[in-house]
């Protein structure tokens, strides 16, 4: 009965073992971490800062307004505003002012209480481009890049940036 019992014990150590998922199941590459490229408002916000992952699907830690002739949206710091008219599939630089552009800002936190505020002057370069606008349903979809840099402050590339939001009118 002993032999039984440690043998029953080994055997459920050892299937525990085995079935045990590790807890390090997150993908290694950056980009596999972000959010999948959707069109559906999932709500989803996600980019490689400097080549380190965000990828917020939070509803209360990101935000998409679209009024006044132009929709305002991002997360965590990032944020573009694209200004009307704007369709889908075309690129919209960031670097021209007026209507039909975007510009795009970011905030990083260096040191705990301490900021860098890049304002939209700041970026030199990068685009956005909306796969989907659905005025019925609110919804924007897409893609973003843009580099940023400020005296004093990193130098910040944004770059693999997708979107998937529901918009408040």
């Amino acid at each position: 009965m002993k032999t039984l019992t440690t043998l029953l014990v080994y055997s459920l150590m050892l299937m525990a073992v085995t079935n045990c998922k590790s807890d390090d199941d997150t993908p290694t590459n950056p980009i596999d971490q972000l959010p999948p490229p959707t069109q559906t408002g999932e709500n989803t916000f996600g980019c490689l800062i400097n080549g380190d992952p965000l990828f917020i699907t939070n509803s209360n830690k990101i935000t998409a307004i679209y009024q006044g002739g132009f929709v305002q949206f991002g997360g965590e710091g990032v944020y573009i505003v694209a200004l009307d008219p704007f369709t889908t599939n075309i690129p919209y630089d960031f670097l021209d002012i007026g209507e039909g552009t975007a510009r795009a800002r970011y905030t990083k936190e260096i040191q705990e209480s301490t900021f860098c505020y890049y304002e939209y002057g700041n970026t030199y370069e990068g685009f956005i481009k909306f796969s989907k606008i659905d005025k019925t349903n609110y919804i924007i979809s897409g893609t973003f890049e843009f580099s940023t840099k400020k005296d004093g402050c990193p130098d910040i590339k944004i770059t693999n940036g997708r979107f998937d939001m529901k918009y408040i009118p």
